[in-house]
């Protein structure tokens, strides 16, 4: 039976629709903090019947009564990406939670082993609604804005076609139409997906950084001519200053970061000026250090977060999305309340970590690059990659687009190389190519940012 069907079920849903959305702006706060206290002990409560949660609250010697708001959140024991595989499937969830009527997403073990959680349907509506308040804050409507995502649609087991696509989209469609919503695949041709959203004309497109770089290329050139979105979102992947202005410049839009994971839903986005708004009344945030202890707003560090909803396989101090961030204190001018991240900087295991323990996270690196193409006033730079062969040694590898001027490229080039060696210093060996493509290692959709030779256990003496 379709869920929405339910009356008690779609009043409870309807509820949550007509208060969650604006409370990002009514709210003040205050208020969001009292907030966040209830709904954290409402999900305590819940997490508590989980057998991963309730080994670890015993652990610890808590009850969930112990844990009044999000300032004693602090006593309970992180959760690893590991607990979470290995309470798969029986310990992730309440005894008698029905799991055929669940939903089982994953992530793709990138980072390492795979990992699969439950979603019901209450769940994955929640979730939505973080999506919905983000395009409110664009000034676009979820019934009537024309919006291109270009996700891991058709790929079993991920969030974006069991939650969205099946999930959400399936059960909703017999009461609402979603021909305003073009869903595509990001494993697709850029050429072949431009084609597309021609045809469709968008308002909004959704995609990995690596996506949109390909379709800004593109468009460049001259295709695509009907695409004109009034506003585009990177998420998946490291949004830096040199790509997101690529982007903008090619479809004369503004470029917003997205940042959601298949564990934490849509944790933190960008408003129209900039500020990066966490979602805090359904998502905690917190950034620790090493020692597991928070840090200042301003330093980055390891982004662990909390989700505030009860439903599927809780996320309780969950460590395993392995990203850097760090927080900061400023209010936004954009009339949301909500608590800001200073910036998302990256996968941990992307840092590059140099001699002495300088480290550089993965959307903070490419800035000598950014400097130099705006040095020589050009957008040339097709996409670039980083290759750490060894922690005195990295190669840059940048891809021109094909109708670059020879002698501009060639000072370009050179200066991208000073730029990294003052950066780096002496001890350190830069060498930047030109190349025809960057590389994309076998299993990835896209080419990564950096790749890393180093051993893990080299990165992680210097962060969490």
């Amino acid at each position: 039976m379709n869920p929405f069907l339910n009356p008690v079920f779609a009043a409870r849903i309807a509820k949550r629709y007509l208060t969650d959305i604006n409370r990002a702006w009514r709210a003040s706060p205050r208020q969001l903090r009292r907030y966040q206290d209830r709904a954290l002990r409402h999900t305590l409560r819940y997490a508590h019947r989980v057998p991963l949660y309730r080994e670890k609250f015993r652990e610890a010697g808590l009850r969930p009564g112990d844990i009044t708001g999000i300032d004693d959140l602090h006593r309970i024991p992180l959760t690893t990406k590991a607990d979470l595989i290995d309470a798969f499937p029986h310990r992730q969830v309440p005894p008698g939670y029905d799991r055929e009527q669940a939903y089982v997403v994953g992530t793709s073990g990138s980072s390492g082993r795979p990992l699969n959680m439950f979603k019901d349907i209450e769940y994955i509506t929640i979730e939505a609604l973080a999506a919905v308040r983000q395009l409110k804050a664009y000034d676009m409507n979820w019934r009537k804005t024309r919006i291109t995502n270009i996700g891991d649609f058709s790929v079993p087991g991920t969030t974006d076609e069991e939650s969205l696509k099946k999930g959400l989209m399936g059960n909703l469609s017999p009461f609402f139409s979603f021909r305003n919503y073009q869903n595509l695949y990001t494993g697709e041709e850029a050429r072949s997906l431009l084609a597309k959203m021609n045809s469709f004309r968008p308002e909004l497109v959704i995609g990995y950084t690596s996506v949109l770089m390909g379709l800004a290329a593109l468009k460049r050139r001259g295709q695509g001519p009907r695409v004109s979105p009034r506003v585009i979102i990177s998420s998946g992947e490291v949004l830096d200053d040199y790509s997101r202005t690529y982007i903008s410049d090619a479809f004369d839009a503004p470029v917003r970061n997205l940042y959601a994971t298949t564990e934490g839903g849509s944790i933190a986005f960008e408003c129209l000026d900039r500020e990066f708004h966490v979602n805090s009344d359904f998502v905690h945030v917190e950034v620790l250090d090493k020692q597991e202890q928070p840090l200042p707003p301003g330093e980055f560090g390891t982004l662990v977060i909390t989700r505030l909803y009860r439903g599927g396989t809780p996320i309780i101090r969950y460590t395993g999305l392995h990203d850097l961030a760090a927080l900061t204190q400023r209010q936004a001018i954009c009339g949301m309340h909500t608590p800001l991240l200073h910036n998302l900087e990256g996968r941990r295991k992307d840092a590059i970590v140099l001699p002495g323990g300088k480290i550089y996270p993965p959307a903070t690196f490419p800035m000598p690059l950014a400097e130099a193409a705006a040095r020589f006033h050009t957008l040339q730079i097709y996409r670039f990659q980083f290759v750490q062969r060894d922690i005195d040694d990295i190669l840059v590898r940048v891809q021109l687009a094909p109708d670059s001027d020879e002698r501009l490229a060639e000072r370009l080039l050179a200066q991208i190389e000073s730029n990294y060696r003052e950066l780096a210093g002496r001890e350190v060996s830069i060498q930047v190519e030109a190349v025809e493509g960057v590389e994309t290692p076998e299993g990835a959709v896209s080419p990564p940012l950096v790749i890393s030779h180093l051993d893990p256990r080299r990165i992680e003496e210097h962060l969490l």
